[in-house]
């Protein structure tokens, strides 16, 4: 019951610093006057060569360069099922990942494995990563379980009352953030990384919610530069969010989407091939005025615009926090969305 009844005063501090400190807008102009800036952040959980691969080839057959993630080596915890699919272990799967570099798109880290890895393989999985690559990975997306997550679990949250809450929900050990601990790679994040997904959002324009996107945060120093992506979790989620009325909205507002989803999970397939519905969304955002360009390249050009500011204060972390938390509140008592109708 106090736990309860904590919740509520803390999300009525937060919800009351959410909607009197609403965040200053901020005007990008991008490039080639290009009227919103689109990109996918995909999550490599679930994902094999044969479920990715006709995807890949719509989202370039429509002009879009997006960020994928992957695994270096092969999980070491296969009983959790996002844990399973291809890593870079594979030739096949490998000879992949470098066809769509060579095309324009980015490769990004999801941890190195599907499962906790200790330091040692940590190392030993970044410097395969930049073998094969060529470089490390400008992104880099927690996963799941994973112990060696850096800022996980309530290490996640800055505002201390919501940190609390979620460490008395239960201790999952994340702490790739910790020196002492055998899963510390925070200075390896630190020195290679400069993005780190930090919160997942229902809303299409990221930068309206977050104009400082991307940011720093001061208690998080092993992170150089935090991100928000848009919830397209599954196909169903990912047709709702731009559906067209959220495009036409995007658009207008010159604004910035960062999708987070799980392209290789097998929603976004109808057999062998990609759904249909998912070369419909495709279809329309290629019709409209858009820069398609990787996450990290989009990051990189915020950073250099005017207006942007690398440190949030208090008050706007604490209401993407507070914002975050009704979004995940929702999630969980709000029906998934509807499949939406095709034109």
């Amino acid at each position: 019951m106090w736990k309860g009844i904590g919740l509520s005063l803390v999300l009525l501090v937060g919800t009351s610093i959410y909607f009197l400190y609403p965040p200053q807008p901020r005007v990008i102009t991008f490039p080639d006057g290009k009227r919103f800036a689109f990109s996918i952040v995909d999550d490599t959980d679930l994902a094999t060569l044969e479920r990715i691969k006709p995807l890949y080839e719509l989202l370039y057959q429509y002009g879009m360069r997006t960020t994928k993630t992957v695994w270096v080596l092969e999980s070491n915890e296969p009983s959790h099922s996002p844990n399973r699919g291809d890593s870079l272990h594979d030739p096949a799967y490998r000879a992949f990942i470098l066809d769509l570099k060579s095309k324009g798109f980015e490769i990004a880290l999801h941890g190195v494995r599907g499962g906790s890895s200790q330091r040692p393989d940590i190392l030993d999985g970044l410097e395969r990563f930049k073998g094969v690559l060529g470089q490390y990975p400008a992104i880099h997306v927690n996963h799941s379980l994973n112990r060696d997550n850096v800022y996980w679990g309530e290490h996640r949250w800055s505002f201390a009352p919501y940190r609390w809450i979620y460490a008395s929900v239960g201790d999952r050990g994340f702490s790739g953030q910790d020196d002492e601990s055998i899963y510390f790679w925070g200075d390896l994040v630190k020195q290679h990384v400069r993005y780190v997904n930090q919160f997942t959002y229902g809303d299409i324009n990221l930068l309206a919610l977050n104009p400082s996107m991307p940011y720093r945060l001061a208690d998080k120093p092993y992170v150089n530069y935090w991100f928000p992506t848009a919830d397209g979790d599954n196909l169903d989620r990912f047709e709702f969010l731009l559906r067209k009325e959220n495009l036409d909205r995007l658009e207008r507002e010159g604004g910035v989407c960062l999708v987070y989803t799980h392209m290789g999970a097998g929603s976004f397939n109808l057999g062998s091939a990609a759904n249909p519905r998912f070369e419909s969304r495709l279809k329309d955002l290629a019709s409209r005025n858009g820069w398609f360009a990787t996450a990290s390249e989009i990051l990189d050009y915020l950073r250099e615009q005017p207006g942007w500011r690398d440190n949030l204060d208090f008050r706007e972390t604490v209401r993407l926090e507070t914002l975050f938390l009704w979004n995940a509140l929702l999630r969980v008592i709000m029906p998934a969305p509807s499949p939406q109708p095709t034109s």
